[in-house]
């Protein structure tokens, strides 16, 4: 039942606001934003149209989460730069109550307002600073700044298109999640506090409308060959690099981002391979080369993405022939007081190894971030005994994961591997078409979690404020072992599993 309805100012098209927090809608004939206020329903102009970003819900679902049961209501996309990503209004327990719903690298992030929450001014805000909200302490894992590109359904207030929203997102141990948005710095900030759900926490019933562009399809179209790749990942993927051409696509906006030649090996594991480790099945979606310079010679090393549906995306990495399982680390649940020499977790003592950069250099398949080639992040690596913690930072963010060595003979046998790989041939003549190349974009989003190489590295300088001091120098790394046991590990980065790339969390409505 509507708590108001009447027409909207512009097209005289009907207007219904579901629940009270409702304070704007845009128009679904004419795309007006129409706000409610004591004098009426008004007109604040028109947005722009919603862009087709992968997605797995939509306007009109409901379903439950954790068991809570929701609705969308209404989606806000902003951009850093690279395109936009969504974050959704929903009405909890019908109506009850409300908050901000967005999904990154397997995970699902819920938040909701906190009023009264002392908030500290965002020019004190460094990346790894403890911050307590209430009772409850957080880590800052990303303080970055979103523009709002457009929206659709309810809004709990007006979103402008062309505003910028300055935030802060924070982890708490136990899948705690905060976002401190500070808006344009005109009115006081606000705290959202919510958790990390993991994707199988999710239960979704389909009764939103899906545009023509939405119908689900089980391949993506290269927009520069033509070719038909399998889709892997679902909606859940960003770009991809074509196995038949070499180019990197954004796959929501169709379009070239980036050209590399075509890859002259087959990966060891297949793209679209699939395999049963401790009994969960994972496909692998990606295959990336990355590397690190030192004295003018460069090093490389390979990196798989998997993806398995009950717990996310994780990350498989070959360096000097040697093989690590990745999993994500829950920054807030990290003991850094004695960075940059040693870093502590789960009751142990890791020291650091090296600090260095590492690069993207050649991707193949779906990633689930804006991938670039050529995008470099800085990294650390600190051990303890055959454990690896990884420190990746850039611009505004920073993330951990955890390796531990796995026998080659084991994902051998996991995805029936065989020798005699090939490549997969060119696509048919009758499937090229001519696509527009665009030059490749800012440099992306931050990747993370990854093993990365090594060597020496200064520990001699102090820890201030973020800085760990200059880039040592280092060689490439080799790990043996065993496989870890099945974990899905602590979430870190909007809810990611492997993190590699900065969704963003926004939690407007501020």
């Amino acid at each position: 039942m509507a708590v108001a309805q009447g027409t909207c100012p512009s097209c005289g098209a009907p207007i219904e606001f579901s629940v009270g927090a409702s304070i704007a809608k845009v128009c679904p004939f004419c795309n007006a934003t129409v706000v409610r206020s004591d004098r009426g329903l008004e007109n604040l102009g028109k947005v722009a149209a919603i862009a087709n970003t992968p997605s797995l819900i939509a306007i009109g679902d409901i379903g439950t989460l954790g068991g809570r049961a929701f609705e969308v209501l209404g989606r806000v996309q902003l951009d850093h730069g690279q395109g936009p990503w969504d974050e959704y209004y929903v009405s909890f327990d019908h109506g009850a109550a409300w908050g901000w719903l967005a999904y990154a690298q397997g995970q699902w992030i819920v938040s909701s307002e906190a009023p009264g929450v002392p908030i500290p001014a965002r020019a004190s805000l460094e990346l790894e600073q403890d911050v307590a909200l209430g009772a409850e302490r957080y880590r800052v894992a990303e303080i970055k700044t979103g523009t709002i590109t457009s929206a659709e359904g309810e809004l709990p207030e007006a979103f402008p298109p062309g505003f910028r929203r300055q935030y802060a997102d924070l982890f708490a141990p136990q899948n705690g999640f905060a976002t401190l948005d500070y808006g344009d710095g005109s009115a006081a900030p606000t705290a959202f506090i919510g958790r990390v759900f993991s994707e199988p926490d999710m239960v979704v019933t389909q009764l939103g409308e899906r545009s023509s562009q939405k119908v689900q399809t089980k391949d993506i179209r290269c927009p520069a060959c033509g070719g038909d790749i399998p889709k892997l990942a679902g909606e859940r993927s960003q770009r991809i690099g074509c196995p038949y051409c070499g180019a990197v696509s954004d796959i929501a906006l169709q379009q070239v981002v980036a050209q590399q030649e075509r890859a002259m090996r087959a990966p060891e594991i297949p793209v679209g391979s699939r395999g049963n480790i401790e009994g969960v099945e994972w496909v692998c979606i990606a295959y990336m080369r990355r590397s690190t310079e030192f004295d003018g010679e460069r090093f490389t090393w390979e990196e798989y993405l998997l993806f398995s549906q009950p717990i996310g995306f994780r990350w498989l990495v070959k360096d000097e022939g040697q093989w690590s399982w990745v999993t994500p680390v829950n920054g807030s649940e990290l003991d850094l007081s004695a960075m940059p020499r040693r870093v502590r977790w789960g009751g142990k003592a890791f020291s650091v190894r090296n600090q260095n950069s590492a690069r993207v250099d050649y991707v193949l398949g779906e990633v689930y971030w804006k991938c670039e080639v050529g995008e470099t992040t800085g990294v650390m690596d600190f051990i303890h005994g055959r454990d690896v913690l990884s420190r990746e930072a850039g611009p505004g963010e920073v993330r951990w994961s955890h390796s531990a060595p796995v026998p080659w003979a084991l994902l051998k046998n996991a995805f029936g591997i065989h020798t005699g790989r090939t490549l997969p041939p060119p696509p048919p003549r009758s499937g090229l078409r001519i696509a527009t190349l665009l030059g490749t974009l800012t440099l992306g989003v931050l990747l993370s979690c990854s093993l990365v190489t090594c060597g020496g590295c200064n520990t001699d300088r102090p820890y201030v404020g973020n800085s760990y001091g200059e880039v040592a120098r280092s060689y490439p790394r080799s790990y043996s072992g065993v496989f870890p046991s099945r974990s899905t590990g602590s979430s870190s980065s909007s809810g990611s599993s492997s993190y590699r790339g900065g969704s963003s969390s926004y939690s407007g409505g501020k």
